[in-house]
């Protein structure tokens, strides 16, 4: 029951990304904005649910995560239901805050709830199904938001999922059961969270919105030092405070260090993948949104269906050894992808993007029972959050870096003799190396993460 419960969560969280970003384009004419504004719609869910993700994960270390997981779900889905009677661009942003509330708290105590439920021995086998709902929501986000908006309106992208939300609260509430509360830690540390929320939304803002606004622009430095500052702030409140929002010293641990450090490495490389490859199924190649959509879904979809064999895998094989193979094989698959061309047919991209998928799936799953068995009980929500904001900030770097050399390639060759396709693919051969390389660093620390 955790785990199915986690996994809906996982699911209507994760839906959220490519169900509502295939709609900016409808929102944009709908509401009379530009796309910089209306690019907010999706932006501001990343840096709120980034931003609180420990917060959140913390919290549910202290007063229990059952109830808190209740709420999360109440949140998102009456956030869901204002989002789909907005009249106006701001009432839209003002439900997508509340929304991104709720799916920062399901994500951040989703993976604690599921390896406070199973036994050391079957933990593995319970984070492979949760990385496959991740995997089943990536998959079918975009080509279901497309159909939604096709067939209904832009509005049935909320209110389509209010049954499933409201479900899920009540099922949460009446079958999961919680830690006992003397077994909890006390206190929160607020001037902490304050900080550690300001530090994780200017770093993210700064970094995706750099090309946008371009990397010497006022703001994007003045977002750069806000969170330098912020950092050096957090560190010295956190290192005084009796019940931190991060206990630095869980840095100390080596399973713990170097699953959060491969982490970041890993989706900083795996990020050229996600951000590129439309350019080159729709700009390169002439596909519809709809056939790119469908062509991209093999990664997910492996996800989906490797997932599960991985997290059983996960609980005989040493993590360090699974996480490095599926770090071995997302290396492989990027170079892989890097021998495409104009002419690559639909079955070798298909083919591609499916044993690129394999390889996140043989990581990851290891990898966030390693880092959560790492820690005592009282601190799996942190750990749980600390999972999903080093992916966050592994892939806000990723996207930025991959799309700036992306551009350098493929922005000379559009201006040159060259086709639009010879330009797009010698962009993403450069990302696609820059990331293999960073996926290449990140099995050092998973090879010594240890026993």
């Amino acid at each position: 029951m955790a785990v199915g419960l986690v996994c809906l969560g996982t699911l209507l969280s994760t839906l959220d990304t490519g169900i509502v970003t295939i709609a900016l384009p409808t929102l944009a004419r709908v509401f009379d904005a530009p796309i910089e504004d209306v690019i907010w719609v999706s932006l501001i869910f990343v840096l709120t649910s980034t931003g609180l993700g420990l917060i959140m994960g913390r919290l549910g270390d202290l007063y229990g995560r059952k109830h808190l997981y209740v709420l999360g779900f109440l949140l998102f889905t009456v956030a869901t239901a204002v989002s789909s009677l907005a009249g106006s661009l701001p009432e839209l942003l003002a439900g997508r805050v509340v929304q991104a509330v709720g799916a920062s708290i399901v994500l951040s105590n989703g993976t604690a709830i599921v390896i406070a439920t199973f036994p050391p021995t079957e933990r593995g086998r319970g984070v492979g199904f949760t990385l496959a709902a991740v995997g089943l929501g990536v998959a079918v986000g975009p080509i279901l938001g497309g159909v939604l908006v096709d067939v209904l309106d832009w509005r049935a992208l909320f209110w389509t999922r209010i049954p499933l939300g409201a479900v899920g609260a009540l099922l949460s509430w009446r079958l999961m059961r919680d830690i006992a509360a003397e077994r909890r830690p006390t206190g929160l540390d607020v001037p902490g969270s304050l900080l550690l929320f300001g530090l994780l939304t200017t770093a993210v803002l700064a970094v995706n919105r750099g090309d946008a606004w371009g990397w010497g622009d006022i703001k994007i430095a003045g977002l750069f030092v806000s969170s330098a500052a912020l950092l050096v702030a957090f560190v010295a409140v956190e290192q005084r405070s009796p019940s931190p929002v991060v206990d630095l010293s869980l840095f100390r641990v080596q399973r713990y260090a170097a699953g959060i450090g491969a982490t970041v490495l890993h989706f900083f490389g795996a990020s050229a993948v996600v951000i590129l490859m439309p350019f080159y199924l729709i700009a390169g190649r002439g596909f519809d949104t709809l056939e790119a959509g469908a062509i991209f879904a093999a990664q997910p979809f492996a996800m989906l269906l490797v997932s599960p064999l991985s997290g059983w895998l996960a609980d005989r094989v040493a993590a360090r050894r699974l996480s490095s193979l599926g770090l071995v094989v997302v290396v492989f698959a990027l170079l892989f992808l890097a021998t495409i061309d104009g002419e690559t047919s639909v079955a070798g991209l298909v083919l591609r993007l499916f044993v690129f998928g394999t390889g996140l799936a043989i990581f990851i799953t290891p990898n966030m029972a390693s880092v959560m068995g790492a820690v005592e009980s009282e601190r799996l929500g942190t750990a749980s959050a600390s999972l999903d904001v080093g992916r966050t900030i592994g892939n806000a770097v990723g996207f930025a870096v991959a799309t700036a050399l992306f551009a350098s390639q493929a922005g000379s060759a559009l201006g040159s003799d060259l086709g639009p396709t010879e330009g797009v693919v010698d962009g993403i051969r450069l990302a696609l190396f820059v990331g293999a390389a960073s996926v290449t660093v990140a099995i050092v620390p998973s090879v010594l993460r240890g026993r």
